[in-house]
């Protein structure tokens, strides 16, 4: 949601008579959160995947030792699968900061509120990515790979929730 509405403040700016000498800049910014907006959904049906290989593994035997072996590899990839989509939700979320900003500061003041909401939907989208994540690590066995991941996450939230911000006093800013 976030990716459409900065892209559609975008197309309210771009081909104007009105913000004619912005096209060149308009031209440059709509196509991240274009391209985002559609990646992003595809992240929904990915995420279920990745989920669905561990709920597979849940289900596996584990009467013998070989069997609880076996079961066990399977949880800790399918894990590693589920954590991989929301964290590379937030990484491809965090690009589109920059052009945000940029889509505030030179976009169609009418379309203000839009881009207000777009920030807080990523912030928002990048928030969810991060508890997804530290729910799925709980089950991590690796104690190395869950710490580096809680760092990752971590500092992807934090990205996120100072960036969302500065797009809003920028917002705030222009009247």
């Amino acid at each position: 949601m976030g990716a459409a509405l900065a892209c559609m403040m975008g197309q309210m700016s771009y081909g104007k008579r009105q913000f004619e000498s912005l096209d060149g800049v308009m031209r440059q910014l709509i196509p991240p959160f274009h391209s985002a907006a559609a990646e992003l959904l595809t992240m929904v049906d990915r995420d279920a995947s990745a989920f669905s290989s561990y709920m597979a593994a849940l289900k596996m035997p584990k009467n013998s030792e070989e069997e609880k072996q076996k079961r066990e590899a399977s949880l800790q990839d399918g894990l590693r699968q589920a954590l991989s989509v929301p964290l590379a939700l937030a990484d491809r979320i965090n690009l589109l900061w920059a052009p945000l900003k940029e889509m505030v500061v030179h976009g169609n003041i009418a379309c203000k509120s839009d881009a207000q909401v777009a920030a807080k939907a990523l912030e928002m989208a990048v928030f969810g990515a991060y508890y997804n994540v530290m729910i799925n690590l709980r089950d991590v066995s690796d104690p190395d790979f869950k710490s580096a991941t809680e760092r990752r996450a971590a500092a992807m939230l934090t990205e996120a929730t100072e960036s969302a911000a500065a797009v809003l006093l920028v917002a705030e800013d222009r009247k």
